[in-house]
């Protein structure tokens, strides 16, 4: 009696057993079956590209301030980043003139659709190509929109920037939204271009956003990328949106949002750089560049001046007033600790100074269109629309960064276009 209990009982747990082995092998299939169905095995490149994505934004957002910036550019380590600042292209298509007379003289011929290339992508290619830059930052006036209600000025330059692969961050200034085509489509055909770095907001103006530089997963410099506003004559397409301004200067609502980020930046990363990049410049230039300017006309090569700084370099011809008459905004850049402010505008300035520990730049005029600085035979600087004699003087404004972000090496290209013969000492050096 007692072995026959022993063997249903040893029965029992052989059962048992069995039972057991059973429920893991279906267990087991089952997680496999849930598995397979997850998982894609496809080996396609597009599979591995995405894949190859997700793991470098993981890799960038090793410093949490990163994640605090619309777009990241990604540097090397074993080199310095090569920052390039053009300004006030300005491409003007004399086909599209809304009235016959608008453009008087020589001007239709000069500034026709067949001189593009001439006038505009010919000096803009050579500046790229010379100063290979990581990041290309554009300070307004891509377009002279009075000049291109079908778009497709706009259309062939973000086709050409495209072309060369490299981030690019445009502003839009005081021209650009008089386009019939209206802010809102401009602004698509920048978020649309691969290469393009541009946000629309639905704060004032059109496009402000910000621009990382990284290198080994810190966050070196960050580009704040602004619209100054100051469309005098926007299209009513442009102003329907509700953002587009007529009026010059910064809307209570950008204030706040890039004071914010650049408080919320500051307290994840306390070393990372800031830079300012807009079109129409702050009051306070013209009180910076005083210090050469006074006495002299206001036509000063900084680089050949008496009173020269270290740093301190370009040409000044003149100012116009900008905006920020009180200073308040000045005052809260020096307080965030902002170190430069990039702009445009000023198509005959091209100086860039330091002023009270804040580096001020108007970029280099860098296309053949609207108001420049020629080059006469005799090697003077003189500001016309055209000159028949003079050549154009553009380029662009170009710098580095070290490994901690600071500013190194700022200078001008100048394009080939101009005698490197001239003896520019001899006829700026006595200023």
């Amino acid at each position: 009696m007692k072995f026959s209990k022993i063997i249903l009982a040893s029965l029992f747990l052989l059962l048992a057993l069995f039972l057991i082995s059973c429920n893991g092998t279906q267990t087991a299939e089952t997680e496999t079956t849930e598995a397979e169905e997850t998982v894609d095995y496809t080996t396609s490149e597009e599979t591995t590209e995405e894949i190859t994505e997700e793991e470098t934004t993981e890799a960038e957002t090793t410093n949490p301030a990163l994640e605090l910036v619309d777009f990241v550019v990604s540097v090397p380590e074993d080199r310095q980043p090569v920052i390039l600042q053009l300004t006030d292209t300005q491409i003007i298509d004399s086909s599209q003139a809304r009235t016959p007379d608008r453009l008087g003289g020589l001007l239709p011929q000069l500034w026709g659709e067949d001189k593009k290339n001439e006038r505009c992508y010919d000096y803009l290619r050579e500046i790229i190509e010379n100063t290979n830059p990581d990041l290309i930052i554009l300070t307004g006036d891509i377009i002279y929109g009075e000049f291109d209600d079908s778009g497709k000025s706009l259309l062939e330059f973000v086709e050409f920037m495209e072309s060369f692969n490299i981030p690019w961050a445009p502003v839009f200034g005081n021209h650009d939204n008089e386009s019939k085509m209206g802010a809102d489509w401009q602004s698509e055909q920048f978020e649309n271009a691969e290469n393009c770095l541009f946000i629309q907001r639905e704060l004032t103006g059109n496009g402000n956003y910000t621009v990382g530089i990284e290198q080994g997963g810190k966050l070196t410099r960050v580009f704040f990328m602004l619209d100054s506003n100051g469309v005098g004559n926007a299209s009513e397409e442009s102003l329907a949106n509700g953002h587009t301004k007529r009026e010059i200067g910064f809307g209570k609502d950008q204030i706040k949002w890039y004071t914010q980020t650049m408080k919320d930046i500051k307290r994840k990363s306390s070393d990372t750089k800031i830079s300012f990049a807009f079109h129409i410049q702050l009051n306070v230039f013209g009180e910076a560049f005083a210090q050469y300017t006074e006495g002299s006309n206001n036509k000063v090569f900084i680089d050949y001046a008496e009173n020269k700084k270290d740093g301190d370099f370009g040409y000044i011809h003149k100012y116009y007033s900008g905006f920020d008459a009180d200073k308040s905004i000045w005052n809260d850049l020096k307080r965030y600790g902002v170190d430069s402010v990039f702009v445009g505008h000023e198509h005959a300035n091209s100086a860039s100074i330091v002023y009270e520990g804040i580096r001020l730049q108007f970029g280099m005029k860098s296309t053949a269109y609207d108001n420049l600085n020629h080059v006469s035979p005799n090697g003077t600087i003189e500001d016309t629309v055209y000159s028949e004699t003079g050549k154009p003087w553009v380029g662009g404004s170009v710098f580095n960064l070290d490994s901690e972000g600071n500013i190194v090496d700022p200078h001008i290209y100048y394009c080939k276009n101009v005698d490197d013969n001239i003896d520019w000492d001899s006829i700026y050096g006595k200023n």
